[in-house]
């Protein structure tokens, strides 16, 4: 449904940016200008194109060492509990900005500074629906839920932590902003540049040319 919203929302945009340019060819540019200072109508570009990861976390623990040897192994017989869980996941990047984190600087000869905060984790699901499980006792032991239960909780913390650590991305994402953003000001007549954060200003034209955003 979001995907459906914001192609919806990027047809309107373009329409709404072409009678703009139509009319403010006819009436001046005042009618341009709106639309392209919009602080309210930008955000929402801004944070629809918001970017989603799928992927796999899994986690193994068990009270057993990789030591060998006739005595692992009959410990690994009689008291061996081993679990391992393989759950999908899928993660939200994009930027939530208010008025304190955006802004729109109008400068001369119609050039336009965007500062928007850095794109970050908005939202982390897993699908414990389609997880995967197995484990390994011993004769001495036998399933433990709790033990489940304390992996997973384990295994979130630790998955959602490195996808609030992936810097790649949020590059990525921030990315995806910068590609809608030129679609909806290139037909403005607009030099734009956007920053987020207090990182280096990002020109739009021509699109992600000589400064596009690098990832690992």
């Amino acid at each position: 449904m979001k995907l459906r919203y914001l192609v919806i929302v990027l047809i309107l945009l373009a329409l709404v940016s072409w009678l703009a340019y139509f009319f403010g060819k006819q009436q001046g540019t005042v009618q341009v200008t709106n639309i392209a200072t919009n602080e309210l109508l930008i955000k929402e570009i801004a944070e629809l194109a918001s970017l989603e990861v799928q992927g796999n976390a899994e986690i193994t623990e068990s009270n057993m060492d990789k030591s060998d040897g006739i005595l692992q192994s009959i410990r690994k017989a009689f008291i061996e509990q081993t679990i391992h869980l393989n759950i999908p996941y899928v993660a939200k990047y994009g930027i939530q900005a208010d008025s304190n984190t955006m802004q729109i600087i109008v400068k001369e000869d119609k050039n336009l500074l965007i500062r928007l905060p850095e794109a970050k984790l908005l939202s982390y699901e897993m699908r414990l629906d389609k997880a995967t499980q197995s484990s390994t006792q011993g004769w001495l032991k036998s399933e433990n839920y709790s033990s489940y239960n304390a992996a997973q909780q384990k295994l979130y913390k630790q998955a959602r932590a490195e996808a609030e650590g992936s810097i790649k991305n949020k590059e990525v994402a921030q990315e995806k902003i910068i590609g809608i953003l030129s679609s909806y000001y290139k037909p403005l007549g607009y030099k734009v540049a956007v920053q987020f954060g207090d990182h280096k200003s990002i020109q739009l034209f021509p699109v992600l040319e000589a400064t596009a955003v690098t990832t690992e």
